[in-house]
């Protein structure tokens, strides 16, 4: 097993320095750092970027507005989640409402929360609409697949709705969201991102992004991408952390 995990990890790091030589040759093939900016070019605009004394604000302002609409999306999803379970009438009346938001364009959501909403709350609002189908799903799935068995017992004993809520909801859900945590985390932080592009609040990984492209400065756009990759990365360990801690004996 842990000469499969090395292999892995070995083929995964060859795979990077393979895309990182195409990369550099590509550029000098090319040799138009507007286009396509060099290996080097991308390190010294990464460089000067985390310098800029305003760089880890940048970052905290994103992920702020990122956790905030992730949160409310998590919360809203359980909340309905658990009442679809019981209602009909909820179910189908969200049913059209979700059906809606999976299929209308990212770009047209932007545009209508910057008619709505203030450059602050946009990415917030589009990192939620975009991250709250998913939740819910999950949680409305993770309901509907609880052991009938399990249920009936709990009716026979006659325990009461909040036990049953605490005890058998609470930890099915929880299981269930921590397969989708961490591709529901970076899409969350992309949303966000794409929201401050056209938003441009004072601060945010989107804003600069949208700077950098205004100067033509491909190479600040690349390094920017590859800070959003590192974040992506750690969401990523941050996720898988917490599926671990869900499927401890205290979830189960």
């Amino acid at each position: 097993m842990k000469n499969f995990i090395l292999k892995d990890r070995q083929f995964s790091l060859l795979s990077k320095l393979i895309l990182i030589g195409l990369w550099a040759f590509l550029s000098h093939l090319i040799d138009k750092e507007v286009i396509l900016p060099s290996v080097r070019s991308t390190l010294v605009s990464l460089i000067n970027i985390v310098k800029d004394p305003s760089f880890f604000s940048i970052i905290l302002h994103s992920l702020i507005r990122s956790l905030f609409g992730f949160l409310f999306s998590l919360l809203l999803a359980i909340s309905l989640g658990i009442l679809s379970s019981v209602s009909k009438f909820i179910y189908s009346l969200l049913e059209p409402i979700l059906n809606f938001l999976s299929s209308v364009p990212t770009m047209a959501i932007i545009i209508l929360a910057l008619i709505w909403l203030n450059n602050e709350l946009v990415p917030m609002f589009v990192g939620f609409i975009m991250v709250f189908p998913i939740l819910y799903q999950s949680v409305l799935k993770a309901i509907i697949n609880i052991d009938r068995k399990i249920m009936e017992m709990a009716s026979l004993y006659k325990v009461d709705r909040l036990s049953i809520i605490k005890d058998i909801y609470i930890p099915s859900i929880f299981i269930n969201l921590s397969s989708v945590l961490t591709s529901a985390l970076n899409i969350n932080l992309k949303m966000v991102i794409a929201g401050e592009v056209l938003s441009q609040p004072k601060l945010g990984i989107g804003s600069n992004l949208q700077m950098e492209k205004m100067y033509l400065n491909t190479a600040g756009v690349f390094a920017w991408i590859i800070i959003i990759l590192f974040i992506s990365k750690v969401l990523g360990y941050m996720g898988s952390i917490l599926k671990k801690l869900s499927k401890e004996e205290k979830w189960k």
